[in-house]
């Protein structure tokens, strides 16, 4: 039996008028904390500036293209949809929104993988210029990320013919989705897009996986500094754990029920919209933790809405560079 597909919640105003909200909180919240992290980061954050302020463009522009550019309507279980954003006005076509969106992802991926490879470096070799073997590195993975998804691409089926097996496949799907304004199949056999997400993901989190159990070895285990350097660098570097990996666990719901449906053959719109309204929360959430979990910026944030602070803080500062962090009291 199909589900209810005439109802409000299922509908496209419905979830656009939820990204519409989204994109009106969340668009304040990212201008904010890329001010904060350009004219707040203090002089003992500055090796950690320019990734934390890349991390937080990348998640913003995540949050900004699924609620306000493209703010799409996934039709699964199928490899479909079509946008309601102001991509659609623009008359982007819907085929390049899916490769902006299925690359954003593989940016982000790789930024956060980079940003913790360059904690690595720094904290096992200290702060010295990037060499060429690993600008080389960072250019083949930006270089995946920009093209893991093109065999799908190249083997996109005709569109009458995938909107034919659309609805010979998922019968519950309403004749006139087929007709909205931009729909696009992507495909109609899920081998190849699922081998791409796949092969993305094992790149990124394996290496993720490495270089954070590699970096809380070194912090567990090291016995060149100080006990209290080393608490220091433990706290810095729990905080940028918090920072990154409690806003990802809000993008694995969506992804665990996307991948669900599509294994299951299940067609929902109304849950499918509200797990695809998830997405653009990502960046809004990475934005409030780092604010929170920093103290400097958490500071700055109380300065800046409850007036400056005029008590100095006697806890030691810390620089954050190399095995040995400098203590500036």
């Amino acid at each position: 039996m199909c589900p209810e597909t005439s109802s409000y919640l299922a509908s496209d105003s419905f979830y656009a008028g939820i990204l519409h909200i989204i994109t009106t909180i969340g668009v304040p919240i990212h201008l904010f904390g890329a001010y904060i992290i350009i004219f707040k980061t203090p002089c003992k954050m500055q090796s950690v500036k320019a990734g934390l302020l890349f991390i937080h463009l990348v998640s913003a522009t995540l949050d900004v293209f699924f609620s306000f550019l493209a703010a799409p309507v996934l039709t699964l279980p199928g490899c479909s949809g079509y946008p309601l954003g102001i991509s659609l006005l623009l008359g982007i076509p819907t085929s390049i929104q899916v490769f902006i969106a299925v690359t954003l992802f593989g940016i982000i991926g790789v930024t956060i993988m980079l940003f913790f490879e360059d904690r690595y470096h720094r904290l096992i070799n200290g702060h010295k210029s990037k060499n060429w073997i690993r600008i080389v590195y960072i250019v083949i993975h930006y270089t995946i990320a920009l093209s893991y998804v093109m065999p799908t691409y190249v083997s996109a089926p005709d569109q009458d013919i995938g909107k034919i097996w659309m609805k010979q496949n998922v019968p519950c799907l309403p004749e006139e989705v087929l007709h909205r304004p931009g729909y696009f199949v992507i495909a109609t056999d899920n081998t190849i897009p699922k081998t791409c997400l796949a092969f993305m993901l094992t790149l990124v989190m394996s290496q993720v996986f490495f270089y954070v159990g590699a970096i809380f070895w070194h912090l567990f285990h090291t016995i060149s500094i100080s006990a209290a350097t080393n608490r220091l660098q433990k706290q810095f570097f729990l905080a940028i754990c918090i920072q990154v990996f409690i806003p990802l666990l809000l993008l694995t719901l969506p992804s665990l029920y996307i991948v669900l449906a599509i294994w299951l053959e299940y067609y929902n719109q109304t849950t499918t919209n509200l797990a695809v309204t998830m997405i653009p929360l990502h960046g809004v959430l990475s934005t409030i933790t780092m604010l929170m979990v920093h103290a400097p910026y958490r500071q700055a944030t109380i300065d800046t809405f409850c007036g400056s602070s005029t008590t100095k803080s006697n806890s030691p500062q810390i620089r954050i560079t190399g095995n040995e962090l400098q203590t500036v009291f």
